[in-house]
């Protein structure tokens, strides 16, 4: 029996571990942690285990192309060759194109960091159109501006072994990366300081030296008030900030606004706390920071993160041994974004410019921001009423945007809505439920791929372990295989998608680095040697070429150059929305809206959960495991949710995750309209003024039991 073993790398998630794929007579039997990969060292979490095998074998996934024969939402379909979808898409296409114009052409896709990015911007950017949405707007899109305005572009958590303090925002380890989990226990272990601000008493509070049990979104104010401490105590690290850093004296004055006492009003931290957390995280060196993603989807979330940003540069803790190093690049390797941000690949400026959302977000939208992708509350409104132009057809890859966007029922409008709406995914999401053509995608085991790692450093790779399964292609392919019968027809105003092939474009990649990719596959990872302190030769990535407290930028712009706070939206809550919500609560045995068809998820998670301090329950007249509706200000609908009563949330706060789905529940939506938050909250306003991020993390929302009988009414043996 032919026994082999496979390094490569998970991307069940962002985490992106090391894994070493076991096979036996053509056939997986085991997946692990790589404990030889620098970046993960053998941490790994069910998701790796579990999803690879599950997705790829799952006996209800699209592996050939199917076309819509029935109404939208019918279910109704029948297999059509590659030849004949991808043709009669190009011809589609062509008529919104000859109709409205390249700009009425969009799409959505997950992020920029994997393959289908550059699939999705290349393959519209060839069409002619800039207008592609992306999920950052409500996960890491406020921190990934933020470091571009401040230059403060450092990693998280990529030097706890060195560390002697580590200060975590908004985040739960525990929950989301194994591999920082695991190197925070170890430096605590080794007698190394925590500190945790967070409105939960998540498992990595518990741990905390100090937990700073903040009111939600109040985080900017308990950050001001941190810095003002350490400029009033004369804290900060004069020569770092002396050399390095631009607006010290502005932030100084700003952060006068904010002595302790009024930031313990605002954040409902005690003045005694703050103090005692500056304090620690200033004199504790080196230092390091973990933001996570409960500062994002704010409507202050950049001037949040640019608050922390500072508190790193006061400190001085950037790029040096135990603090927040920058990424340390391969030379000569051309990773996905990089990719994006290349003039070669790019539409000429004015086309750019028209970018739905540009006018009023330039510096998300605009040719010089950080994401250049579309603001995607307007792009929906644009398909919904044609403002500001028509937006006809769309393209959607590897991301369910029904059950992961607010304001569900808006999106679901505007894909029946369309033209045309083409999805390509490897099961059947209440997102392609809607889809004039699915076409089928590769899984993890079918796919290779190649990825920095910064927590390594180093060059990752994913290899392919199993031949795709019937017809299903890779994102890169896909693309091609458009752009081919697009070209054919004409359709293509530009030629920025060169490659013929995945591994062209892996090529490509590395071509300039000296390692090719089977020599990346002996081990599955390619160490980059890297140094400390690299600002001191080049300097940081902004217009003064150092770290901006006082944003150029940003002036520049029309906004605030300088980190405030802004009361969140829910602070005047009122006698019908008594309650804080936060969102966004991650599990291990989820992604997103992902894995809600494996039975392996489902056993350990099979609810949506809403957290409920015991007292507040009893306000309300709600018992543990009772169904709850749930509605927010401003929100469309409501939904269904499972009372799990814990004193790990604070009072008038309830707490819940998101994406839920059930593929077993009849109708388009597959239950996504009764038991997905996204359904009851808003996808703004308001919004973040920079990043334009909808306040989606924390809202106003009241809660009511439900009729016993109603849950039961969905038909899951569950609920009874």
């Amino acid at each position: 029996m032919a026994k082999t073993v496979i390094a490569s790398t998970c991307k069940e998630c962002s985490v992106r571990c090391g894994s070493l794929i076991y096979m036996q007579d053509g056939k997986v039997v085991k997946i692990t942690g790589n404990p030889r990969h620098p970046g993960s060292r053998g941490a790994f979490c069910i998701k790796g285990v579990q999803a690879p095998v599950t997705a790829r074998e799952h006996p209800e996934r699209p592996v050939h192309p199917l076309r819509r024969t029935g109404e939208r939402g019918e279910g109704k379909w029948e297999q059509v060759s590659w030849d004949t979808a991808l043709g009669e898409i190009a011809e589609r296409i062509g008529k919104v194109k000859r109709q409205y114009g390249p700009l009425a052409v969009a799409g959505a896709v997950s992020n920029h960091f994997v393959s289908r990015g550059v699939a999705m911007t290349q393959l519209l950017r060839s069409v002619g159109s800039p207008n592609y949405m992306i999920n950052q707007d409500l996960c890491q899109g406020c921190r990934y501006t933020a470091a571009m305005l401040s230059g403060v572009g450092v990693q998280p958590g990529n030097e706890i072994e060195q560390t002697r303090c580590i200060l975590v925002v908004g985040k739960s380890p525990s929950d989301s990366s194994v591999v920082q989990w695991m190197h925070i226990k170890a430096a605590k272990r080794r007698g190394a300081k925590l500190i945790v601000i967070d409105p939960r008493r998540t498992q990595i509070a518990r741990l905390a030296d100090l937990w700073l049990q903040i009111k939600p979104g109040t985080d900017a104010a308990l950050a001001l008030s941190m810095i003002h401490v350490m400029f009033s105590e004369k804290l900060i690290d004069h020569e770092f900030v002396g050399q390095w850093c631009t607006g010290t004296e502005k932030l100084r004055e700003r952060a006068g606004k904010y002595p302790p006492e009024t930031a313990a009003a605002i954040s409902g931290v005690t003045a005694e706390r703050i103090v005692a957390a500056a304090r620690l995280f200033a004199t504790a060196k080196p230092g390091c920071m973990v933001l996570g993603h409960g500062i994002d989807a704010q409507a202050n979330g950049v001037a949040t993160v640019m608050s922390f940003h500072a508190l790193l540069a006061l400190t001085g803790n950037i790029d040096r041994a135990g603090s927040n190093r920058f990424a340390k690049p391969m030379p000569g390797f051309r990773d996905y974004f990089s990719i994006i941000n290349d003039p070669k690949f790019r539409m000429p400026a004015e086309r750019e410019r028209q970018i739905i959302g540009g006018e009023q977000y330039p510096l998300w939208s605009g040719p010089d921001s950080w994401s250049k992708s579309a603001h995607n509350p307007s792009l929906i409104h644009a398909i919904n009423t044609g403002d500001p132009y028509p937006m006809r057809a769309l393209y959607v890859s590897g991301v369910n945007i029904v059950c992961t966007y607010p304001g569900m029922q808006n999106t679901i409008t505007a894909l029946k809505s369309l033209d045309l709406l083409v999805v390509a995914t490897d099961h059947i999401t209440p997102t392609a439920e809607l889809a004039d053509f699915i076409l089928p995608k590769t899984t993890l085991l079918e796919e290779e791929d190649v990825s920095g790692d910064p927590g390594g450093p180093c060059l990752t790779a994913v290899q392919r372990a199993l031949p795709p399964r019937g017809e299903a292609r890779t994102d890169i392919e896909i693309a091609i295989g458009l752009r081919d019968k697009l070209r054919e027809r004409g359709l293509l105003d530009f030629e920025l998608l060169p490659w013929n092939s995945h591994r062209e474009l892996l090529d490509f990649q590395l071509k300039a680095t000296g390692v090719g990719f089977d020599e990346l596959c002996k081990t599955g990872f390619h160490k980059i040697p890297f140094s400390y302190e690299e600002y001191r030769s080049q300097g940081f990535k902004t217009p003064s070429r150092k770290i901006e407290l006082w944003s150029q930028r940003l002036e520049d712009t029309g906004y605030d150059p300088i980190p405030d706070y802004r009361a969140p939206g829910y602070a005047q809550l009122d006698a019908e929305f008594n309650l804080v919500l936060l969102t966004g609560i991650r599990s291990m045995a989820y992604h997103h809206s992902r894995f809600r068809n494996h039975a392996w998820a489902r056993k350990i998670q099979d609810a949506p959960e809403l957290r409920i301090h015991p007292r507040t329950a009893g306000r309300l007249g709600v018992g543990d495991d009772d169904w709850v509706w749930l509605r927010t200000r401003g929100g469309a609908g409501r939904t269904l949710l499972k009372a799990w009563l814990t004193e790990d949330v604070p009072l008038d706060v309830v707490a819940t995750g998101m994406g839920w789905w059930y593929p077993e529940v009849p109708g388009a939506d597959h239950g996504a309209l009764t038991f997905n938050v996204d359904a009851a909250i808003s996808y703004g306003p308001p919004w973040d003024p920079i990043s334009g991020s909808p306040e989606a993390r924390n809202t106003s929302c009241n809660i009511s039991r439900a009729d016993p009988a109603e849950p039961a009414r969905y038909g899951f043996d569950f609920m009874h």
